[in-house]
């Protein structure tokens, strides 16, 4: 099942909503992302949050039609992760997180620990915006696309260990990809199909939309 999480970061456009939800989805608000839905006559299953950042007239028209879950602003959880349990709750194995990036940096890295917390549980999640797609593998992985694509590794946690990456213009072989090392920034595909395999460690991949 998929959920899709809206937070109220920088909004997702039209394109991107149409191209992420679907009848199947559930669309899950995290407080100030109603906003966003109802600008674009998109009605989310559930509304949770605080309420701190949501408009009045939103909120009431939401409320009317959505399972609506309020929670104090003095809190252990963020917004978002808070929608992210819902959607581990209702059974999700894919979480696409929208309007979750944008100024706030803090609330930024925030929901890459979530994340983390999805990978644990072997749910597919992925925080998407009009320019990137992030997620984090812990094993070997082929991912694809067409050549000249831009994409670019992290080390996450912990260092990466025997990092080999085939298909594209900078090869890696057996490489140790300490935390920090930036080496692995910009890469591009030059075959459809990239192979990276590793023999421990975890990595944030970051596929770059071409504007």
């Amino acid at each position: 099942m998929q959920a899709v999480i809206v937070g109220g970061g920088d909004p997702p456009s039209k394109k991107i909503l149409d191209k992420y939800i679907n009848e199947k989805s559930i669309i899950i608000a995290a407080d100030g992302g109603a906003n966003v839905l109802l600008n674009h006559e998109i009605h989310p299953n559930y509304l949770l949050g605080d309420f701190d950042s949501i408009d009045e007239k939103t909120y009431i028209e939401i409320s009317n039609s959505s399972k609506t879950i309020r929670f104090p602003k003095e809190k252990d959880y963020t917004d978002s992760h808070i929608a992210f349990n819902k959607a581990v709750e209702l059974g999700a194995t894919e979480i696409i997180f929208l309007g979750c990036t944008g100024k706030r940096i803090d609330h930024f890295y925030a929901n890459l620990c979530i994340l983390n917390k999805g990978l644990k549980k072997s749910i597919d999640c992925r925080i998407i915006d009009e320019y990137n797609e992030i997620y984090l593998i812990d094993k070997p992985t082929n991912i694809f696309g067409k050549k000249g694509d831009i994409f670019s590794l992290f080390s996450y946690l912990e260092d990466t260990h025997d990092l080999t990456i085939e298909g594209v213009k900078y090869k890696l072989k057996n490489f140790e990809l300490a935390q920090g090392n930036n080496l692995t920034v910009s890469n591009e595909f030059e075959e459809e199909k990239v192979s990276i395999t590793f023999s421990k460690g975890c990595l944030i991949v970051v596929r770059i939309h071409k504007i």
